[in-house]
Parts: C-alpha cells; sequence; structure tokens
C-alpha cells in the first residue's frame, strides 16, 4: 500500500472512530463508575486496571507490523520483534506491574531506534526510523503518563501542589515588597493590600482558615484597581510586581479548595480515556476539533486527577505542546547576510608634536559576525577590522619628514535579539600603530657633505620621537573609529528594531498569527530561534529530532504541520463559499494584512516564465470510473463554481511519508447545477530540489463524501477542478534576501518532510 493510501485509510478509519466515539466514552463512563471513589492504592480486579479501557483496543496504524516494513530486509527480525512488542502492550492485560513489564520491553525497542538514528551508518533510513519512532515516543511518554497518574499517591501529591503554589505566593510577596522598598511612600502600599495580617497568618500555615481570609482578603485589594479614579493610584496597583502576587494567590486557593476534593477514581480515569482518545484521532487527522477535544481533556483531567494532571502534562509539553518553528542560522549564512567592506579615501590635515603634518590616507575596513553562546538571547559580536594606510610629511622649521603609517585596528560591539527587538553594548576598540620614516629635507639637502648629515639627524630625532607618535596615531584612529562604529551599528539595529515592529510583529498580532512563546538561544556558530503558534484549543508541535537541525554553513527552517493549520485556522476558510478569484483575493488580504504591505500572487502569465506549462490532459489524476449507468461528465467543467467550505477543518495540511498532504473539506456549487455536497479531498504534493529548481508534484487524489453515499460523478467534477487548480509546477529554488544595504543571492538545496515536521534548507 502506498503512503497516499495508508493515510487514506487512516482518514477513513477516524471517521469511523469520530462516530463511535461517544459509544466508547458511554461504555467507559458506566464500566468506571462501578468503582466508586475510594483507596486509590489498589483497583478493583472486576473493573479495568491500569492502561486497559484507556489505550485504544488496538494498535495504531503507524505502529502496526506493516509500518516496520519500510525500514527493509535487514531489519526484519527486528521489526517483527518490534511489532509483537507494540501489540503485547496494547492488549493491556494483567494488572499495571504486568502492563509496566509489557512497556518496559517497548522501551527497549525504541532505545534501538534512538541508537540507530544517531548513528550515521543509518543515515539512509533516518527519514523511515523517524517516521516510527516518533509517534512510537509520544505513545511511549503519554502511556507512562497515564500509569504516574494511576499510581500517584492524592494525599502526597496534593500536599506537594499546596506546598509549591504557597511558595509561589511566598516570592511574589518578596518580590513585591523588594520592588515597593526603594519608592518613597512605596511601604505604605502593603498594609493597604492586608499585607501585615497576610504575613501573620502565613508565617503559621500556608492553608488555614485565617490564612485563606487573609488571602482573599489581599486579593480583594488587589482588584480595587479597577475601581480606583485616581490615575496615578490604579498605574501604581498595575505594577508588575503587584499583578503576579494577585496572580499567585488565585492559583494557590484553587489549588487548596480542589485538595479539599475526595479523590475520583472514575472521573480520572473517565479523563484520561478521553484524553488518549482524542490524541489518537489527532494523530490521524491533524483536526482543530480533535486538537481543541485534546484540550478540553487535559483540562478536565487536571480538575479530577490526584497530581492535578501535572503528569500528563508534562508529557503533553514535550510531544504536543511544543515549539513548532524552528529557524537556524550558521554564522557562514549570517556573514554573507551582514558583511561588509568599505574602501575610504582622504586628505591628512593635523598638528603632532610641533609639525604640521599634511598628506594622503587610505583605510580599508571590514565588517564580519561572530556569534557567541547564550542561552536566553540570539548574541553575537559585530567585527569591525582595518588597516589605515598613510603617505604623509610632517614639517617643522628646522625639517620635513616623510612617513609612511600602517595602522591596523579591530572593534567588537555585542548585539543580542531577544525575540522583540535589539540591543547593543559599547564598542571595544584596539589599535596597532607603526610609523615607518621613509626621507627626511633639511634646509641644508642638496649639500654634499651637511645635508646628508643634517637628513641624518632629522631621521634619528624622528625615530626617538615614534613611540610618542604612534601612540598619537593611534588615539587618533581609536577616536576616528569607535565613534562611528558605536554609530552606525545602533542606528543599524535601532532601524530592524523598528522595521520588525512595524513591518512584522505589529501584523502578525493583529492577525493572530504572533507566537504565544519564543525561546532563542546561540552557540559558538550557530543563532537558533524557536517558537511556537498554537493559541487556546489548539496543539503545537512535537519533539523536534536534532539530526534535522544541522545547518552546515548554511540555514534551515523547520515548520510543524501544527504551525501551518493553526495558521490557516485565523485565515478564516471555515463555512465560506468563494470562487477562486475570491479565494485568491481573500488570502492576499489577509497575508498583506499579517505582513504589513502589500502581497500579491504572482499572475498565472507570471508564473508560468520560468516554469512548466499548463498541464495537458496527461498532468490530471484519473477520476474515478462513473458508477454504472451514471451520465459521463466532460473532463472540461467550465461552468462557474464557487467551493462552499466546510464549517470545520475547511484546510488542513499533514507532513508526512516524505510528502505534504493538503486536505480540503469542500462542496462545490455551481451556477445552473445541482450543488455538490462537502467531500474530502487529500492532495499529496510531493516537493523536491532539482538543480534550480524546487519541484512539486501533485499524485492521484482521494476525495470522499463527508456524509452520505458515494457519487462516482460528484468525485469526477471535484477530481478535475482540483487538478486543474493545482497542477505539478518548477519554481526557481533561488531566490534574493535583502538587508537594509545589499541584497545576498540564496537557494533552496533541499527538503524533507518527516513525522509531521517540513524542513527546507537553504545556503
Amino acid at each position: 500500500m502506498s503512503q497516499c493510501q495508508a493515510d487514506g485509510a487512516a482518514l477513513q478509519r477516524k471517521r469511523l472512530r469520530r462516530q463511535q466515539r461517544w459509544l466508547k466514552r458511554l461504555a467507559v463512563t458506566s464500566v468506571l463508575v462501578g468503582l466508586g471513589v475510594g483507596t486509590w492504592a489498589f483497583e478493583d480486579a472486576a473493573g479495568p486496571q491500569g492502561l486497559k479501557g484507556i489505550l485504544p483496543q488496538e494498535v495504531p496504524a503507524a505502529l502496526n507490523a506493516e509500518a516496520f516494513q519500510s525500514l527493509g530486509a535487514t531489519w526484519q527480525e527486528w521489526s517483527q520483534g518490534a511489532a509483537a512488542a507494540i501489540a503485547d502492550f496494547y492488549k493491556a492485560e494483567g494488572d499495571i506491574a504486568a502492563q509496566k513489564a509489557a512497556l518496559a520491553k517497548v522501551k527497549v525497542k525504541l532505545g534501538v531506534l534512538n541508537k540507530a538514528i544517531s548513528d550515521s551508518q543509518y543515515s539512509m533510513i533516518l527519514e523511515e526510523l523517524l517516521a516510527i519512532r516518533g509517534p512510537l515516543s509520544r505513545r511511549v511518554a503519554v502511556a507512562e503518563a497515564v500509569l504516574t497518574t494511576l499510581e500517584t499517591d492524592p494525599v502526597a501529591a496534593r500536599a506537594a501542589a499546596v506546598q509549591s503554589s504557597g511558595a509561589q505566593v511566598s516570592s511574589a510577596f518578596a518580590a513585591l515588597k523588594a520592588d515597593l522598598d526603594p519608592i518613597p511612600g512605596g511601604a505604605a502600599w502593603i498594609p493597604f493590600i492586608g499585607g501585615d495580617a497576610l504575613g501573620t497568618a502565613w508565617a503559621a500555615s500556608v492553608d488555614s482558615e485565617a490564612t485563606i481570609a487573609a488571602l482573599k482578603a489581599t486579593h480583594a485589594k488587589l482588584a480595587l484597581r479597577a475601581t480606583l479614579t485616581d490615575e496615578a493610584q490604579k498605574a501604581f496597583l498595575s505594577r508588575t510586581s503587584f499583578m503576579t502576587l494577585g496572580s499567585a494567590i488565585e492559583t494557590h486557593l484553587a489549588t487548596v479548595e480542589s485538595a479539599k476534593k475526595p479523590v475520583d477514581l472514575a472521573a480520572t480515569r473517565a479523563a484520561l480515556a478521553e484524553l488518549v482518545d482524542a490524541l489518537e484521532s489527532y494523530e490521524i487527522s491533524s483536526s482543530s476539533v480533535d486538537a481543541g477535544e485534546v484540550r478540553a481533556a487535559a483540562d478536565k483531567l487536571s480538575g479530577v486527577a490526584p497530581d492535578g494532571g501535572a503528569a500528563v502534562k508534562a508529557a503533553l509539553n514535550e510531544h504536543y505542546f511544543n515549539l513548532n518553528l524552528r529557524l537556524i542560522a550558521s554564522e557562514s549564512f549570517l556573514n554573507r547576510l551582514l558583511s561588509d567592506c568599505r574602501i575610504e579615501q582622504g586628505q591628512v590635515c593635523d598638528y603632532i608634536l610641533g609639525a604640521q603634518v599634511g598628506g594622503w590616507q587610505t583605510t580599508s575596513t571590514g565588517i564580519t559576525v561572530d556569534v557567541k553562546p547564550s542561552d536566553r538571547l540570539a548574541r553575537f559580536d559585530v567585527v569591525l577590522s582595518g588597516v589605515v594606510q598613510s603617505t604623509t610629511a610632517g614639517r617643522t622649521p628646522q625639517a620635513t619628514i616623510y612617513t609612511s603609517g600602517y595602522h591596523t585596528f579591530h572593534s567588537t560591539k555585542e548585539v543580542t535579539y531577544d525575540g522583540m527587538k535589539f540591543g547593543t553594548g559599547p564598542a571595544a576598540t584596539g589599535v596597532n600603530a607603526h610609523n615607518t620614516t621613509t626621507g627626511a629635507r633639511t634646509r641644508l639637502s642638496g649639500f654634499p657633505i651637511l645635508g646628508k648629515i643634517t637628513e641624518n639627524i632629522a631621521m634619528r630625532a624622528a625615530a626617538d620621537r615614534r613611540p610618542e607618535a604612534e601612540s598619537i596615531a593611534a588615539g587618533r584612529v581609536w577616536s576616528r573609529v569607535t565613534p562611528r562604529f558605536d554609530e552606525e551599528v545602533d542606528k543599524a539595529f535601532s532601524k530592524a528594531s523598528g522595521e520588525l515592529d512595524s513591518q512584522l510583529v505589529a501584523g502578525l498580532k493583529e492577525t493572530g498569527l504572533y507566537p504565544d512563546q519564543q525561546v532563542l538561544a546561540s552557540t559558538d556558530d550557530q543563532v537558533w530561534l524557536s517558537s511556537r503558534l498554537m493559541g487556546d484549543g489548539k496543539l503545537g508541535g512535537a519533539m523536534a529530532e536534532p539530526t534535522l537541525l544541522s545547518v552546515g554553513s548554511g540555514a534551515a527552517m523547520l515548520m510543524h504541520e501544527s504551525v501551518v493549520n493553526n495558521a490557516i485556522d485565523q485565515i478564516g476558510f471555515n463555512g465560506k463559499k468563494m470562487s477562486e478569484a475570491e479565494l485568491r483575493l481573500h488570502v492576499e488580504a489577509f497575508l498583506s494584512k499579517a505582513l504589513a504591505r502589500e502581497f500579491k500572487f504572482r499572475s498565472p502569465e507570471a508564473a508560468a516564465v520560468g516554469e512548466a506549462p499548463a498541464p495537458v490532459a496527461a498532468d490530471v489524476a484519473p477520476a474515478p470510473a462513473p458508477a454504472e449507468g451514471a451520465a459521463a461528465e466532460e473532463p472540461e467543467d467550465k461552468a462557474p463554481a464557487k467551493l462552499a467550505f466546510a464549517e470545520n477543518d475547511a484546510v488542513r495540511v499533514q507532513f508526512r511519508g516524505g510528502n505534504l498532504y493538503l486536505i480540503i473539506r469542500a462542496g462545490l456549487e455551481r451556477e445552473n447545477e445541482e450543488p455538490i455536497p462537502a467531500h474530502e479531498i487529500v492532495v499529496p504534493l510531493m516537493l523536491s530540489v532539482s538543480g534550480d529548481k524546487l519541484v512539486v508534484k501533485r499524485d492521484a487524489l482521494e476525495i470522499a463524501p463527508l456524509e452520505g453515499e458515494v457519487k462516482p460523478l460528484q468525485q469526477r467534477v471535484m477530481n478535475t477542478r482540483i487538478s486543474k487548480a493545482l497542477p505539478d509546477r518548477e519554481v526557481d529554488a533561488t531566490f534574493t534576501l535583502k538587508t537594509t544595504d545589499k541584497e545576498v543571492p540564496a537557494k533552496v538545496t533541499g527538503i524533507q518532510i518527516v513525522d509531521g515536521w517540513i524542513v527546507v534548507r537553504v545556503e
């Protein structure tokens, strides 16, 4: 079975899962209710134990025996053992100890995958290994978290949670005092918010009735900011330290209240079952509906689990809420963008050590970037290196001294980027000055004996004063180089910060595309920018495989399918009816708003330049054969039509098995024709780089109605329409990167698609 067929079958299974999900949840809940809310230390043997009833009854398609065949004959024996271990684990037989033993066997197989992935001798099947390791590692992490949750001692867990949230209150209260102490009159705000009473109660207990009353009183005082009429008082009470304390108190009160509730084993198991079920559906569909159900189940679990869902949340943070966009640039690549060379010439006119100095000088400079390690910022030095060469004549009443100067200098200036703006440090400059006296002339020059004697005397005098002259020359170079270097770098990166804010950040925030989390770091030779676009009811990325992050001398972008799907949701296709032209305008308007500048797709005429010609009939994927007795549809359907997008998940993408799958859920409304109801159209797109071209090839479409029976004639029409709109294409792999003062050619050198990630490499 091809990857396309496999995914199509998976999508069909997903639809069946949706229809049966409520039945499963009802059955699970009914069984679990019988367990009651008694002792947590063991589970009634009459009911489900451990993972039984929580894991799916069948092995997920991504981990069944067929999935391992991609590893080839060399791995056949290992693959059979791995598939068998996974199948045994999903049976969830026996008690928790037996299930842990089965899970341990699966983890051994996972360890082999991890070892092979890090071994260069298996690089030829790296993508196949990753395609198995990713789905397996996610399931293992969730299963371990479920078992941890089920075995958690509720008394100890809740006591630890109360102590932890209490520590946050203590920390916030101490930070508030530290913030107010230096401010005249600041300490008077502590009694105002009830801090004295809170401090007394807190010293005795973090959760007594007196402490809870004091916490509520302080929280009420902090909430008064909304009712204050004095703007100065309102602004002061809105300081970060006050806000942080208020948030910490809210969390602690909720934690204390939750700790009083009895442990509900049935509710916890039901929430775990819902979560695992939603995760399995999301693994197949990448659906926003399934993502929302994952988030809802996780929230439900946090309210009923003895550990507040902490174990499961840790697994979700790593595998489903992780960063989903990573940009990596090597030092070499940054130097291509930011390096610069200049040559400047000018006259010398100065007064040094009693001499009037005149002549010419040439200054040659080069700017490079030196990346520095940082675990919280993108950090690098802008390095200015240069040579000042001069030819001068220093005139005094006694003599004229001719000098050749060769002065080198080296300046560094630190630049940091925190995800919002650039920061710069002061420049540090070192100068190495060197003068060579090339000749002298005196009033007696030209006389055979006296002229030579006086010239030698003048040159010796110049040599004696050379250290002082070189020191002065170094000072002159420093005073010319450092302020200018400081000013130009500060100006350039201040401008860059402003442009980022006005031309990118503002638009992304307005359109909901600005990341909710960013992490920046740098090493000795790379800069990393990682971010997450998730939002309420959405999911983020999975773990990014380190082997995909290597960039050599270039740069790379790793994008998880979740960031694309979350962005698509913001564009807003759901429920809309649009012609092809209206669809283009809709997307152009959104991107223009997001990018804070006009965005236009290339016209069909321009797009045809240097690209493959428009597809002929052979380029169109074959349509399904019409049902027996159905009227034949003309291949060329020219009736004006509009896509009627589904109310949910109208457009999705999946990065699987080396292909990009575009999934469209839409019907078709045509003039004077019966409308075609919503279908799910799966478009497999294969991306590759061939020479100087980025090649996009489309495989055969898979089309299935969202509801009702299959009507081949309707499928034929949808096939023809979508196939014509998405022909095979070739576009230039080369492009231009624009900096503040130059354009740098670049080229896409490779594309990888594996386990939800697309990796684009650039040189």
